[in-house]
This record gives structure tokens, C-alpha cells and sequence, in this order.
């Protein structure tokens, strides 16, 4: 309720190929179709002291029941780089150098669920996603949901998510980290006794 919403989603975590694929979701509410800016980040975490990155991630986005809505490898390369800087500036986000690796797309996702896979051309790595909603306003569709599952563990391979709330208000959220309960829907190799902790 209110002016509160989602203005930002992310998560940082390791990412590689086939069972390693960085897997994120996230749910757009009912309203006119949001732009959003959908990033997966390798080689520009470096700059930012993030040791063994994705070196040239690969970024695809699905709508609910597997239709592809977008891909991108090499953000720079493709013709929406232009429109991608001035979004990356409206929404906050900190800026790609021309020539790096890392991807992105803007798109206007119609409401329901879609999903987010980040994929390394080699080795496995730590890669970022992120997905900026681009003009909040009065009517447009807000982001309602932020999933990932991946590979957790301890140290490096702690699994990182942050939100940003826009607005004056507060909004209420709920948080949870899902580990035993993924056994039950068929995933194997489930986090065992997962540990949650938020932080301002």
C-alpha cells in the first residue's frame, strides 16, 4: 500500500553452466508494463574488489512457461547500448564501460512471473543480476517478487540479494531463505540448514 515499491532487485552469487546456471525470478504486478533494466554482471565486479568473476556472462530472460523474451551477450554490442546507458543513469545504476563483458537488456515485460538465467562462456564464476525499474510511476506495473536458486555456501560462495524500497513510506516484506523444502519439488543437493540475515 502507499507510494513504497521495489525499485531495484538483485543477486550476487557463483554462476557457470548447466547446474551451475545463476537462475533468478522475479513477479511483475498488474498495471502498464514497466521498462525495466535487467543486467548480469562479471568482469565489472572486479572493479569493485570482487575477486574470481564471471569472465563473459551470458544473460537470457524468459517469460512463464519458457518463451524467450531477450538475450544478450556483450551489452555494448547491441543495439539498444545507447538506451541502456541513459536507463543505467535514471535508475541509479553504476555504469559499464563501452567494451566490457557483462550483459544487459532493457525490455516491458507484461505482468506474471518470468525468469532471469545467467550462464558463463567458461569457467565458473561470481556474477551479479540486477533488474532497475526505470520509471516508477502512478499506474505502472510494480516488480512484486525477487527468487534465486543457486549454488550456496559459506565464505565466497554466500549467496548476496539486495533490494532497494523507493518511496517515503515503509513496506512490509517477506524474506525467506528455502533450503529443505526445495526436496520436496525435486530439486537435489538441497542447502541442508539454511541461516537468514537482513541487512540495512
Amino acid at each position: 500500500l502507499g507510494t513504497a515499491r521495489l525499485a531495484n532487485l538483485s543477486i550476487r552469487s557463483a554462476a557457470g553452466t548447466d547446474s551451475d546456471t545463476l537462475i533468478v525470478g522475479f513477479y511483475v504486478g498488474q498495471g502498464t508494463a514497466p521498462s525495466l533494466l535487467v543486467r548480469g554482471i562479471g568482469p565489472t565486479l572486479a572493479a569493485f574488489g570482487v575477486n574470481g568473476t564471471v569472465a563473459d556472462p551470458v544473460l537470457t530472460l524468459y517469460r512463464a512457461g519458457g518463451a524467450v523474451l531477450g538475450s544478450n551477450d556483450d551489452w555494448g554490442s547491441g543495439a539498444d547500448a545507447a538506451r541502456i546507458t541513459t536507463a543505467a543513469a535514471q535508475s541509479g545504476a553504476f555504469a559499464l564501460a563501452a567494451g566490457s563483458r557483462d550483459a544487459a537488456l532493457l525490455v516491458q515485460p507484461a505482468g506474471g512471473a518470468h525468469t532471469v538465467q545467467l550462464t558463463a562462456k567458461g569457467a565458473t564464476g561470481v556474477a551479479l543480476i540486477e533488474t532497475y525499474d526505470v520509471t516508477p510511476a502512478t499506474g505502472t506495473a510494480p516488480l512484486i517478487n525477487l527468487s534465486a536458486r543457486t549454488r550456496v555456501g559459506t565464505g565466497a560462495e554466500v549467496l548476496i540479494a539486495g533490494f532497494v524500497v523507493s518511496g517515503s513510506e515503509p513496506k512490509r516484506l517477506l524474506i525467506r531463505g528455502v533450503g529443505p523444502a526445495l526436496t520436496a519439488l525435486g530439486v537435489t543437493g538441497a542447502l541442508a540448514d539454511p541461516q537468514l540475515a537482513v541487512y540495512r
